[in-house]
């Protein structure tokens, strides 16, 4: 146990490492892509249509065309569910374009949740003369409430791509993760109903699926599908290409400056992916509806006036959805900045591998996102738990952080046989757990988990081997990072820091930075007040030596581009 909060602070900086596969320093790019799996680097680099795996691949896809293909020949009423994400948006937005552009008389509608809820929640009201109900993106695991509605006598479709954890004969299913013939598991529900689209064309003899891969690449990009697949990785590579839905173009246009002109798995997953998340937790429903309507592209124009101002200007529905979603950020995260440091605090004298934090204070919505933060800040998986009295179980949500010691937190959990259920991806799912299991669950997860593993890492050098090219080698390859791929840690031993080129900086003035002869910056954000170079910055030393754990970027202000080994963390050195 640590005796306090700042003793456990202190041991999240101490450095543990291994170097995964390469160390080859003088071959960066090459190294990064076999560090993470890529053996044939030049086919990853110049994909083509060659890496995409026919639609019939799927299961279900046949019997899927035909189940649409009756209810469009008998006008039937149909519906589609708007699953709560990015995924969800898109892929539904999909579905529903393309049926209205093959007949615009199509009888469909579309359904929101009110929350953060998956599939056939039992908020959801269908209207009774409904005969078809699409789920794209969920719904392979709603077996009970599939068997409700063909009772009632309406048809199920499926495109999903979540895994399969029960049975559900009363829908037809089209998932890639159940379709053995389909090798790619890296597809997101967009990607399936893509897929899905394909068919139709062929079906109808249409060229209208590819129109909507802008779609499918925010989609993949956004449910933090792994990048290291040839075929959703060409799948995003065209959808950026050509970006044309009119909503994904004003987010772009709108963040353009956060992104830095930049479009590309990492800037659209930071700057636009957080803003449609925070509307999918905290927007109202008239706002939910007003997104979901500017991804199909109805074209509307409202009254606005700007706050202080008297003059009444007009906004179109895009523009409206992305302030609109700006607002939610903003709203979002002040609500989970007052959760956080009660949460943080619980956490400092806590040595489970797995961190299990009560959540019944914590709105539903915010769960995941709690506990990616709460995993992120203490560097250990973190399962949010809510109480349910009346049925004596915890329900919550799971999240991972990068470099986790533990690659698949979904399968850990279950290898336990404690949890009744958890459902999801990998390392970001909702589960369930009786009561009285999860004190035996953290125990045998104690056991059974490492949690000391080292962090990995791709290369490790002394600072007299570094050149700038190495950072330029890094930057070259920015549309390529994203899950799977991420960009690459060194850690740079015996880096003499001169007092003469230092500098503090930050407005509560816990950020140093050192420019050096060669005009590049050396920079540790947000250091603690009692940190060993801010210390030195105060002092009259003249050198200090460290060994840094660190990422090489660059920076750019007011046109200014400076080239910077940003430090994570560091422990001072003998100088050499």
């Amino acid at each position: 146990m640590y005796a306090s909060y700042k003793e456990w602070e202190v041991k999240q900086q101490n450095m543990n490492y291994k170097i995964i596969g390469n160390n080859d320093y003088c071959h960066i790019p090459i190294s990064i892509f076999t560090n993470r799996g890529i053996t044939n680097v030049n086919e990853y680099t110049h994909l083509t249509d060659d890496v995409l795996i026919p639609y019939d691949n799927l299961d279900n896809i046949n019997e899927a065309v035909q189940m649409l293909g009756k209810h469009i020949k008998s006008n039937s009423k149909m519906a589609i569910i708007v699953d709560c994400d990015v995924d969800g948006q898109c892929s539904a937005a999909m579905m529903y374009s393309y049926l209205k552009r093959l007949n615009k008389e199509i009888d469909i509608t579309y359904l929101i949740h009110s929350g953060k809820q998956h599939g056939i929640s039992s908020e959801i009201e269908m209207s009774e003369s409904t005969s078809l109900l699409i789920i794209p993106d969920a719904g392979s695991n709603d077996t009970e409430q599939c068997k409700q509605l063909t009772e009632q006598g309406v048809d199920v479709l499926v495109l999903d791509h979540h895994d399969v954890e029960r049975t559900n004969p009363y829908a037809v299913i089209v998932n890639n993760q159940c379709s053995s013939e389909y090798s790619n598991k890296e597809l997101c529900g967009a990607g399936i109903v893509y897929k899905f689209l394909q068919a139709l064309d062929d079906c109808y003899w249409n060229n209208y699926a590819d129109d909507y891969l802008d779609l499918v690449a925010l989609a993949n990009i956004s449910d933090i599908m792994d990048l290291r697949s040839f075929e959703t990785k060409r799948l995003i590579d065209k959808g950026l290409y050509n970006v044309t839905n009119k909503c994904f173009e004003e987010f772009i246009n709108a963040q353009n400056y956060s992104m830095k002109g930049k479009v590309n798995p990492h800037t659209i997953a930071f700057c636009i992916t957080s803003l449609i998340n925070a509307m999918c937790r905290v927007g109202d429903m008239e706002e939910k509806d007003l997104l979901f309507r500017a991804f199909i592209e109805q074209d509307e124009e409202f009254e606005y006036k700007k706050r202080g101002e008297s003059e009444i200007t007009k906004e179109n529905i895009y523009q409206r959805v992305v302030r609109l979603c700006k607002n939610a950020k903003s709203r979002q995260d002040n609500q989970v900045k007052k959760l956080l440091p009660a949460l943080r605090k619980s956490v400092a004298n806590d040595e489970n591998t797995v961190l299990f934090l009560k959540g019944n204070n914590i709105p539903s919505v915010f769960s995941g996102l709690i506990a990616m933060k709460m995993a992120s800040y203490a560097k250990k998986p973190c399962l949010i738990l809510r109480k349910d009295e009346e049925n004596n179980v915890y329900r919550g949500s799971a999240r991972n952080f990068d470099n986790s010691y533990v690659p698949d937190l979904k399968a850990e959990l279950l290898k336990t046989g404690l949890f009744n259920w958890c459902q999801g991806h990998a390392n970001a799912f909702g589960f369930e757990i009786k009561a009285e299991n999860v004190a035996e669950a953290i125990k045998v997860l104690n056991k059974n988990i490492d949690s000391d593993n080292p962090l990995p890492i791709d290369f490790c050098f002394d600072y007299d081997e570094f050149n700038i090219g190495m950072i330029s080698d890094v930057t070259s390859l920015e549309n390529c990072y994203g899950t799977g791929i991420k960009e690459p840690l060194f850690v740079i031993n015996n880096i003499v820091l001169e007092h003469s080129q230092g500098v503090i900086m930050g407005k509560n003035e816990d950020t140093w930075k050192f420019i050096t002869d060669d005009n590049i910056a050396i920079i540790k954000f947000c250091n603690p007040s009692n940190d060993k170079v801010l210390d030195f910055l105060n002092g009259y030393d003249d050198e200090m030596c460290i060994n840094a754990l660190c990422q090489l970027n660059v920076s750019e202000y007011k046109g200014v581009i400076t080239p910077q080994i940003v430090i994570l963390k560091y422990k001072e050195a003998e100088n050499v």
